[in-house]
């Protein structure tokens, strides 16, 4: 445990922190001089916005023009101050007549990961969650604008609506002032950066780029990361493999508050032994770089008994066995790291502590976000714990042997979770610096860190991801043509296009594991790289066959992607800043493009130019 010295101490130096430094003053000290990417070319015209602030049942209880303040970037900013908020109010809304479209014009909107949606409806309701909310943008193109907006300011309590009413179309941000269970912190803002009326969702992706690079000292692409950490290069190289050695059973549907006399037993899957005989294997098969995740090592076995780790599980083979494996993977010039869980706890923890560790809402119950192996999942205090006893837990796991990045799972795929309980308050922006706190104390240990999906307030701590995040496979499983997932139209890689070079990711959940070809030609158009949850006989030739082609292709890992384009019905080029490009060919006939022909249903790596 932290003794209180400590625990002031280190209060003092977050609250500094939060008030001078921010995102970017957690870190701006310690990282290089970097080589920012351009903004786009811009189309500067005047652009107006209203602020409209809702109380009760969504009435209207102020509304105002907001004045325009030109950045130094080119954008147009629109700021709501704190000192703006009126009692009752609710939420807050900046809407502007830019971001507005009716039902079949041309153009579309745009969000997230690279969600477009068409003006093809004559009513519509979707809205992204302020939970899930990994990129805080928007954008659209219609006939009049081409444009993309940036919200700034207590990040992760506005949700994003895009809306059709009769046909006529609204995109807008709203913060939710009523639940954020903590006094407004930040101003809020909206910058605007619009386009040539001939740009699309490349260019976007371009500007969040620019911007992002320009407000975050801490993201650099992985170039700039390998010259300092070589090994960086060697996880390019890498698929990826993630492996689970023990868990309880997991029922969805049963939400029990379980004790240690009354949790499941505990089963062991896989041994360590087992494991590396497996890697073993790859490596007579040629596959020569594999990143291994050891998972279900912890006490509990895989989201057994979170947050604790120790005692470590014996069935697997014990801490005897993590060392055989680690050190048997690295002499085969694998990559073997581990997989922890900071961000629920359940009543059977030997550290749940009566559940002061958990996060309580603003009404003193306690918060809680699923059904995981261990139970009902509630969400951990990362303050709390950072406090207490999680850095000494890290440095207790860095000495099993594992070194690469080590795998906090959930960080970066979900908002922070707020933290109402008086003994230990953080609000989401607090909890935020703390996850960043523990991305750098892995990069201290084991040489790097990795997550879920691409929440980008990491984007400066995480070396890979394993996708992006997953509204591919939510629309092809979405039951209800009403449900949001079903509202999208279709996908562009705007994630890739702006970050590529930075993280190391997959698309989307349905871009996991052996691949029929059409998803394997979705996995390739978006540059990512393989990633499989565990190595048997079932996978072990759809690994190998993974690891053949992506060996001629992960050179690509590091590049930038500099445009991804429709070229022909059914046929995309995607374009690096090496001067390759890759061409998929998803028609009907085979095609033909620089003197190359690319076979139905395949791709083809086109040379430098």
């Amino acid at each position: 445990m932290v003794g209180p010295s400590v625990r002031t101490a280190w209060r003092l130096s977050f609250c500094m922190l939060v008030l001078f430094g921010g995102v970017a003053g957690a870190y701006s000290a310690e990282a290089p001089a970097r080589a920012l990417p351009p903004m786009p070319t811009l189309a500067p015209r005047p652009i107006t916005a209203r602020a409209v602030m809702r109380g009760e049942k969504n009435a209207i209880v102020k509304e105002f023009d907001l004045v325009p303040v030109a950045r130094a970037d080119g954008g147009v900013a629109f700021t709501v101050k704190r000192s703006d908020l009126v009692p009752g109010v609710m939420a807050v809304e900046v809407r502007s007549p830019i971001a507005t479209a009716k039902k079949d014009e041309a153009g579309f909107a745009l969000s997230q990961r690279g969600l477009v949606f068409d003006f093809n409806k004559d009513s519509l309701v979707w809205m992204a969650h302020r939970g899930w909310i990994y990129m805080p943008y928007y954008a659209m193109k219609t006939p009049r604008d081409t444009f993309i907006a940036i919200m700034e300011g207590m990040r992760f309590e506005h949700d994003l609506f895009l809306k059709a009413e009769n046909g006529d179309y609204a995109m807008y941000p709203s913060w939710n002032i009523a639940e954020i269970g903590f006094p407004p912190y930040e101003d809020m803002t909206v910058i605007f950066y619009r386009l040539p009326q001939e740009a699309d969702y490349n260019e976007m992706a371009k500007v969040y780029r620019s911007y992002k690079f320009a407000h975050d000292p801490a993201v650099r692409t992985l170039k700039e990361r390998i010259k300092e950490r070589p090994e960086l290069q060697t996880l390019a190289d890498s698929i990826a493999l993630r492996q689970s050695h023990a868990s309880k059973p997991w029922d969805p549907k049963n939400k029990t508050d379980f004790t240690p006399e009354t949790e499941p037993p505990i089963r062991t899957h896989r041994t360590y032994d087992e494991t590396l005989s497996y890697l073993k294997q790859l490596k007579e098969a040629g596959v020569e770089n594999v990143a291994l995740c050891v998972a279900g090592w912890q006490t509990g076995g895989y989201d057994g008994r979170c947050p604790a780790t120790f005692p470590l599980e014996e069935g697997p083979g014990g801490e005897a066995g993590i060392r055989r494996l680690c050190e048997g993977g690295r002499a085969l010039g694998y990559i073997i790291d581990g997989h922890s869980n900071y961000t629920d706890c359940f009543t059977c923890s030997p550290l749940w502590d009566n559940g002061n560790i958990a996060c309580l809402s603003p009404k003193g119950t306690r918060e809680f976000n699923g059904v995981w192996s261990g139970g009902k999942a509630y969400n951990l205090c990362l303050k709390n714990a950072w406090e207490t006893f999680l850095p000494g837990d890290l440095e207790k796991i860095s000495k099993l042997g594992f070194r690469g990045c080590h795998y906090v799972d959930v960080f970066s795929a979900v908002q922070p979770y707020r933290c109402c309980n008086p003994q230990h308050p953080a609000n989401k922006k607090e909890q935020m610096l703390v996850q960043i706190e523990v991305a750098k104390r892995c990069h201290e240990l084991f040489g790097g860190f990795a997550s879920e999906c691409c929440m980008d307030h990491m984007l400066g701590y995480v070396d890979y991801i394993n996708y992006v995040c997953a509204p591919m496979r939510a629309k092809r499983q979405a039951k209800s043509p009403k449900a949001y997932a079903k509202q999208v139209d279709r996908f562009v890689p705007f994630f890739e296009l702006a970050f590529h070079d930075v993280v190391l990711s997959n698309p989307d959940k349905i871009t996991q594991e052996v691949l029929d070809q059409d998803h394997n030609l979705l996995l390739v158009e978006y540059g990512g790289r393989p990633i499989f949850y565990g190595i048997g006989k079932g996978n072990f030739n759809g690994v190998v066959k993974a690891w053949q082609q992506f060996k001629g292709l992960r050179h690509l890992m590091t590049e930038e992607m500099v445009s991804h384009r429709e070229i022909a019905p059914g046929v995309v080029r995607v374009d690096y800043a090496n001067g390759e490009a890759i061409v998929v060919n998803r028609s009907a006939q085979p095609f033909t493009v620089d003197g190359v022909m690319v076979p139905v249903k395949d791709f083809k790596l086109l040379g430098k130019r």
